[in-house]
């Protein structure tokens, strides 16, 4: 104890004479004691840059003047030298006093809430608009899903059959009631006859009309019969030319996924839209050329009047227009 005592004395008279910084006085002491950095930032369990800055009296600007304190009178303790000394020479080189801090402005942080929120607003306003806009577009669909199809419906073969029967039938009866009407005007028992000619005459007179009036109704009998043919004929040739014009306006699509598709024929009329399930098929008949939209064309096969529909030209994935034919 009286050699430490000894060495504290002789190191503050030094001390005083040449106003060694505290830095300095340890850096000397550990030099005297034959330590090195390293060994003093063992025994502190300090890093060793902390006893560099500490020997070389640099420190941050921002490390509180308690825990500089603290640095050195542990340093003094493991070295030898008396803490009231080492603190003496800290508080003259003025890195020792404690000083205020200032307080910090919360501006900043405020204002970088405030730019946060109206990010956050705005986020979640381009979110409500997203979603408006696909509910009523979701809506749209859905309603014109639930409308029919067209207001256009083709006549079947069945009706056009009954229609051209209707009108044969209408056509003979005409034929008819004109030919009872030129027999009537030609046959001569309608005509006034002298009341002075005797029995044969008007027997010859009688027969001979009579046979005139029968070549007269077979004559025409034949001419309507040839006239039923040829118009019977001229209604077959319609008809085939009719199923042969519907069969050619056929249009089959078949769908291997789920597709929105829309369909107009050539009069604006919508024959088909919507979206169409996976395995469902559809059939539609109407005015060429028609106007097609395919959602997702790889899904979809077309065929029209039984001939196949080329859809590898159209990309996957995207929406396909066309005009068949």
């Amino acid at each position: 104890m009286s050699t430490e005592n000894h060495t504290e004395t002789e190191l503050e008279t030094p001390t005083s004479k040449n106003e060694l910084l505290p830095g300095e006085m340890l850096r000397k002491r550990r030099e005297e004691l034959g330590l090195s950095q390293k060994d003093i930032s063992e025994r502190l369990r300090l890093k060793v840059s902390v006893i560099e800055s500490i020997e070389s009296n640099h420190f941050d600007s921002h490390q509180v003047a308690t825990f500089i304190r603290g640095y050195f009178r542990s340093y003094a303790k493991a070295v030898g030298i008396s803490e009231k000394q080492i603190l003496s020479a800290l508080e003259q080189s003025g890195r020792g006093q404690h000083k205020e801090q200032p307080m910090h402005s919360f501006s900043q942080k405020t204002k970088k809430q405030q730019h946060d929120n109206h990010i956050m607003r705005l986020t979640w306003g381009i979110l409500v608009v997203i979603l408006g806009i696909s509910s009523i577009w979701w809506w749209q669909n859905h309603q014109q899903d639930t409308l029919a199809p067209s207001s256009y419906s083709p006549p079947t073969s069945d009706e056009m059959n009954t229609e051209d029967q209707s009108d044969d039938f209408n056509r003979i009866d005409s034929d008819k009631n004109i030919s009872s009407n030129s027999e009537l005007s030609d046959d001569p028992s309608n005509e006034t006859v002298n009341v002075d000619t005797d029995d044969e005459s008007m027997n010859d007179f009688s027969v001979q009309s009579s046979t005139e009036s029968t070549m007269t109704q077979a004559n025409k009998s034949s001419s309507l019969s040839k006239d039923s043919d040829e118009k019977l004929s001229e209604n077959e040739e319609i008809k085939a030319l009719s199923s042969s014009e519907t069969a050619n306006n056929v249009l089959s699509m078949s769908f291997k996924d789920d597709c929105w598709i829309q369909v107009k024929d050539s009069s604006g009329n919508v024959l088909s839209t919507g979206l169409k399930k996976a395995g469902q098929s559809l059939t539609l008949e109407g005015k060429t050329p028609y106007s097609i939209i395919l959602g997702a064309p790889e899904g979809v096969s077309i065929t029209l009047a039984n001939e196949p529909v080329d859809l590898s030209r159209f990309t996957a994935g995207k929406v396909a227009r066309l005009t068949l034919p």
